[in-house]
């Protein structure tokens, strides 16, 4: 009979020899696998973290309207590429603006009831003919009005629409891309523009912006 019958053998810290036990089967596997689920839910948090980054969450934005297509300047920014309006809110009408017009709608009794909200100075919306980095197609955009040279101290610097798809601020005199995600296209480098959450109902004329 051999001397030793396993050869699995470990020895301890006392120097009796003790027999190392393999892992039951399927054990091995199962860390992998909780492994893999780590790195996946590390993988989406990351993912989420930096879409939460692409949105400005120091000023309240709670803006819905129906009915876009009665809107011409509205209706042309949410359905024609380097297309781009203004929305502001005078405390009893939104005002709707491009290049080239102005149209003017009276808050409805809905609208009041929930108290809506446009951001520091306004809200720039359009459908930028160059789609978000890792995006195939483009998607309409909603950026503040307000100059992100604004600081708690100042009163909100409203950006001015301009050819082209850019946006021109008379304070910093910089001039931002809104064809670009909203970046410094001429002057001081600085941070993009202020940049809200925008889904639109194409169908059922209908847009929502948010932060």
């Amino acid at each position: 009979m051999p001397k030793y019958r396993n050869i699995e053998k470990s020895r301890s810290s006392s120097g009796f020899i003790a027999s190392v036990s393999p892992l039951p089967y399927g054990r091995g596997r199962g860390w992998v696998s909780r492994g893999w689920a780590f790195v996946f839910t590390l993988i989406i948090l990351i993912a989420c973290q930096k879409a939460d980054e692409l949105y400005y969450r120091g000023a309240l934005v709670s803006f819905t309207y129906t009915y876009t297509n009665t809107v011409p300047e509205l209706n042309a920014a949410l359905g024609s590429m380097g297309e781009f309006c203004t929305i502001r809110m005078d405390g009893q009408n939104f005002i709707f603006s491009n290049l080239k017009t102005t149209t003017t709608r009276p808050l409805t009794a809905a609208d009041t009831r929930v108290h809506p909200a446009l951001g520091l100075a306004g809200l720039i919306v359009g459908l930028p003919n160059i789609p978000d980095v890792g995006a195939d197609v483009s998607r309409v955009t909603a950026f503040d009005l307000a100059c992100p040279c604004y600081d708690d101290y100042d009163t909100p610097r409203n950006l001015q629409l301009q050819p082209g798809g850019f946006a021109y601020c008379s304070r910093c005199q910089r001039t931002y891309n809104l064809n670009s995600q909203g970046i410094v296209a001429e002057g001081q480098p600085g941070r993009s523009l202020y940049r809200y959450r925008i889904t639109y109902n194409a169908f059922g004329n209908t847009v929502s912006i948010t932060n």
